[in-house]
């Protein structure tokens, strides 16, 4: 009688296959484990977000990295006034790094050059964090700046952070306010580790004391007020240094509500979740979110949008 296995040659190779089969099984969750790794990695911003309408107002879509000031813009293009929400109530907010300034934005007397951001006190690998929710624009040494950061945010303002040790993000990597970008350091134009912190609109700076505490290191407002006299820094005539202005900058706002309002909306034809999200400067996500069983708009339907 013959043996299940036939031949010793025929026996040998199905031991060989039953052994590929079982090495086969037991990898498959080791690869589900690095396809999930995969898919939990950073996002990155691929051009049609709903979330930035407002910087394409102001810049369109162009998310250059080889400046930090792509172009220098006549004072004349810049808005006269614009009223920006620097925090939605879905947004977050971090300090980028808690510690005194070293030195303050403005003219410098000792280089007789204008200085057109803040530097922050730090150490040499201490964590520096995303101010706002936004994508990241530049992530690269870059001349006097040394390793630097710059994160465009949804209202058109662009933060930026300089004098890197290392660097942790991408270009067009989103990030969430509270994101460790990189590492402290000295790197390019600097005398010690330190942070230089800048806030830009339209690439033109101004004061990021306008909007960051540096006492209590927190946001002095939620909404800003800037027009065209804030911008540039010039030498101080008869040493006498320019007026803080951020008293005037801000945009007075109603009490917080304890609980906030429920807002809906009744959905038209034609409308999609896209242009509903868009419409009420939100993403389709959210909508989501706030909409458990929402799976596609349908004419008549009422659904909250905050």
């Amino acid at each position: 009688m013959k043996s299940g296995c036939g031949t010793p040659h025929n026996c040998a190779r199905w031991l060989c296959a039953a052994l590929v089969a079982v090495l086969l099984l037991s990898a498959l969750p080791l690869a589900a484990q690095m396809d999930t790794t995969v898919r939990k990695g950073p996002e990155f911003y691929n051009g049609d977000g709903s979330e930035v309408l407002m910087w394409r107002l102001f810049y369109r879509d162009n998310l250059a990295g080889n400046l930090v000031r792509p172009r220098t813009l006549p004072l004349d293009s810049l808005p006269d006034e614009v009223n920006l929400r620097l925090l939605k109530d879905s947004g977050g907010f971090c300090f980028p790094m808690r510690n005194i300034i070293t030195s303050p934005y403005g003219w410098r007397d000792r280089w007789q050059r204008p200085h057109r951001g803040v530097d922050i006190l730090l150490r040499t690998g201490d964590p520096v964090r995303a101010c706002f929710d936004g994508v990241v624009r530049i992530a690269r040494a870059m001349g006097g700046y040394g390793n630097v950061v710059v994160l465009r945010h949804e209202n058109g303002l662009e933060t930026v952070y300089g004098h890197l040790s290392k660097i942790v993000v991408k270009p067009r990597q989103k990030v969430s306010a509270g994101d460790i970008i990189g590492l402290g350091g000295s790197t390019g134009r600097s005398t010690g580790p330190h942070l230089h912190f800048e806030v830009r609109f339209q690439y033109e700076p101004f004061d990021p004391e306008w909007i960051l505490d540096f006492t209590n290191y927190t946001l002095r407002t939620r909404r800003l007020h800037l027009d065209k006299t804030y911008f540039g820094i010039s030498r101080p005539k008869d040493r006498r240094h320019p007026i803080f202005k951020a008293d005037k900058s801000f945009v007075k706002e109603r009490p917080v509500r304890s609980q906030p309002r429920e807002v809906y909306y009744e959905v038209k034809n034609g409308d999609t979740l896209e242009r509903i999200a868009m419409m009420h400067s939100t993403t389709v996500d959210r909508l989501k979110e706030l909409n458990p069983k929402l799976k596609k708009a349908k004419a008549g339907m009422r659904i909250r949008v905050r």
